[in-house]
């Protein structure tokens, strides 16, 4: 069967804990993200081999939480580090279809694979980058990453992208919550310990999806700050 003919994924935990997205029509194309994830992943190493058979629960459901939060209007920029397979930045690129999304990874092959997955979806709303996300000189509205490296060094890359003007959010009178969100395990405490660069918010994810896989995983959210309020910037090598 061909990448072409390949059926959805069936994600039935996303249609347990985001019950919304399958009113929204969402599901159908995370399906088929997972689906091409799997398949990609069968000859170049997107995501590790031993989570190619959890990617509903370790990637897509792991992704959906920042939804949880986020209040994108449209037009608002996304940039996500370290990217990998895709995650967050292709389910989140699915979810708001009004947002743009630029995909950063210094492995070139990835990049490949994952702009030809945007592709196949029919995202037109994702770019890739294939380089080190230190070097990029673009402004976004949002920054995401997944355990991409120790939290001092994401963020001395991360702060610098950001537009200091808050985005305007979905609905007319929340406030901006524009920013670098971080997923994390337990060691942010002991990589901030001391550090004037602390998260204005931390969700724990169980909260949200009360399985094993999510304990002591969290979700945290650092706003703007003028470039005087961080410590460094982390060389380019």
């Amino acid at each position: 069967m061909s990448r072409a003919e390949t059926l959805p994924m069936e994600l039935p935990l996303v249609r347990e804990f985001f019950p919304e997205l399958a009113a929204a029509g969402v599901v159908g194309q995370l399906g088929r993200l997972g689906a091409s994830v799997q398949q990609w992943n069968a000859r170049l190493n997107l995501i590790s081999r031993k989570d190619a058979e959890h990617i509903e629960e370790h990637h897509i459901l792991h992704a959906l939480t920042l939804t949880k939060v986020l209040r994108p209007g449209a037009g608002a920029s996304f940039a996500d580090l370290g990217t990998g397979g895709g995650f967050p930045g292709l389910v989140l690129a699915i979810c708001y279809p009004q947002c743009r999304f630029t995909l950063v990874d210094s492995v070139g092959k990835k990049i490949a694979a994952v702009q030809e997955i945007a592709r196949e979806l029919g995202l037109e709303n994702v770019i890739g980058r294939a380089q080190r996300a230190e070097t990029l000189r673009e402004k976004f509205d949002y920054v995401t990453g997944r355990a991409v490296t120790a939290l001092p060094k994401f963020l001395g890359w991360a702060q610098p992208l950001l537009k200091l003007a808050r985005a305007p959010t979905a609905s007319a009178g929340e406030p901006p919550n524009t920013g670098v969100y971080y997923f994390k395990g337990t060691l942010w405490r002991e990589e901030l310990a001391g550090s004037p660069q602390q998260p204005a918010s931390v969700w724990p994810l169980e909260a949200w999806v009360p399985r094993p896989f999510f304990a002591e995983k969290f979700l945290l959210h650092f706003p703007p700050a003028p470039l005087t309020q961080w410590a460094f910037r982390a060389p380019v090598a």
